[in-house]
């Protein structure tokens, strides 16, 4: 399970980290919003944790020192390395270990209370409730190898590769015997990174690393488009929004994003996603996808509302990315929990009766503005050899208040004309999905679905 912006250096890392979900993030912040975590970009910085202050302090460690083992990523493929490292606190249900060579530098007691007060007792979304019970709570019980009921925060020192640094992970190695597994359920943060190990962008990675953990025990081959996005939910139902910048990014590029890639997918399309499951059908939907051991969007079809398909929520979601509008209806074309519209970066559509040519990533959307001279009927003929992997939605309102839009779906392969009445003054944007079936293999070079438009105007 690789994740958190390991597209650009996963190939390098090779089978070793083919057990890990992998964070990272780059040095460079004009890496862009969609590139995963930025480091200088992040949801918090490196100041504290907003959600999770207060007081509550920590509980004295009763467990020994330790050396773990643990990863040199400064390395590809990363080097099986041991650090030693002391318990810092302790709660009901974890042990907080600091790596030895940077306690009282990059990590202190009062930045470990922090990270108590946030993982046991409360967080931005749940001011009496820490990480750990909100995630158990939305995704179920974590696995127990060591039959010690407690969960190992370890903080250390992750040096970073070709100018990316690295969030943290979850070895699935430390799950199964060997001579380099530490036999216990463990997360692995940096301590040192661009973002303070008790801010909010690093207590959401905990979150995120905790639901890996738990898919673990569930079903521990999940595609990883689903498995980040599921993570990527644990973040925003604590309230930590770690990877909401890459959002904001990912819904003015869904044109050239795919969504469902069974290795990495990228960090804006799946907090998006995950976000869009967890505020239209809940913490209990989560679970319920998270447990079963299908993959990919049989899990997530498996559990839809009678009448749903994941191709209609694909397309549902892909309008939800391009208008946000969650008052609409039933709340199905918007989000909740944040903030996201892609509105303003569409590509124009022309009016003008000739043949033009459009593509669209699969897993994508492609969305086309149109704006009609005034009131009357817009007639939009679509065509392509792949007609049937196309969701399109038509959404029609006034320009300045998108709250008040109509969405209608069109079947394409019943009809390829999409005709709407518009009103003066409304615009018409057409959602283009392309659905094309199993999840893609590799970010790299995806696939691209070509279609066509020729589009009049009847006053």
């Amino acid at each position: 399970m690789l994740g958190r912006g390991m597209e650009k250096i996963g190939l390098l890392a090779g089978a070793a980290l083919a057990l890990a979900s992998l964070g990272c993030s780059s040095d460079d912040s004009s890496a862009g919003p969609t590139g995963g975590s930025g480091g200088s970009g992040g949801a918090a910085g490196s100041g504290g944790a907003s959600g999770a202050g207060g007081g509550g302090g920590s509980t004295a460690c009763t467990a020994p020192p330790r050396s773990f083992w643990t990863w040199d990523l400064g390395v590809m493929p990363p080097l099986d390395v041991q650090v030693s490292a002391t318990c810092r606190a302790q709660t009901e249900h974890a042990y907080v270990y600091v790596a030895d060579d940077v306690w009282d530098t990059a990590l202190s007691q009062p930045q470990v209370d922090v990270i108590v007060q946030a993982f046991a007792h409360a967080t931005p979304a749940e001011p009496s409730r820490g990480i750990y019970e909100l995630t158990v709570e939305t995704f179920g019980e974590p696995p127990d190898i060591d039959q010690d009921g407690r969960v190992v925060l370890f903080y250390q020192h992750m040096a970073g590769f070709q100018g990316y640094t690295f969030d943290g992970f979850f070895r699935s190695l430390d799950q199964t015997p060997g001579a380099m597994s530490n036999q216990t359920e463990m997360l692995h943060l940096n301590a040192t990174g661009p973002n303070a190990p008790d801010s909010d962008y690093m207590l959401g990675v905990a979150a995120h690393e905790l639901v890996h953990l738990i898919g673990s025990r569930y079903d521990s081959g999940e595609e990883g488009w689903l498995d980040e996005a599921l993570a990527e939910a644990a973040m925003t139902r604590a309230g930590y929004l770690t990877d909401l910048p890459a959002a904001k990014g990912y819904v003015k590029s869904t044109a050239t994003t795919p969504l469902c890639v069974t290795s990495y997918s990228d960090y804006g399309a799946t907090f998006s996603f995950g976000t869009y499951l967890l505020d239209r059908f809940g913490p209990p939907f989560l679970a319920k996808v998270l447990q079963d051991p299908q993959k990919g969007r049989a899990s997530v079809e498996s559990h839809l509302p009678v009448g749903s398909t994941f191709n209609s929520v694909f397309g549902e979601f892909m309008v939800a990315c391009a208008l946000d509008q969650p008052s609409i209806g039933d709340g199905r074309f918007g989000f909740s929990s944040v903030e996201l519209s892609g509105l303003g970066f569409e590509t124009p559509g022309l009016i003008d009766g000739a043949t033009h040519w459009a593509e669209v990533v699969a897993f994508g959307s492609r969305n086309l503005k149109f704006s009609p001279s005034g009131a009357g009927t817009l007639s939009v003929l679509i065509e392509s050899p792949e007609l049937a992997k196309l969701v399109a939605h038509s959404v029609v309102f006034d320009a300045a208040s998108p709250a008040g839009a109509q969405v209608t779906a069109h079947d394409l392969t019943n009809s390829a004309t999409i005709a709407v009445t518009t009103s003066a003054g409304q615009v018409v944007v057409l959602v283009i999905a392309a659905d094309v079936g199993p999840a893609l293999a590799t970010s790299k070079d995806a696939p691209k679905l070509t279609f066509t438009y020729n589009a009049t105007f009847a006053p």
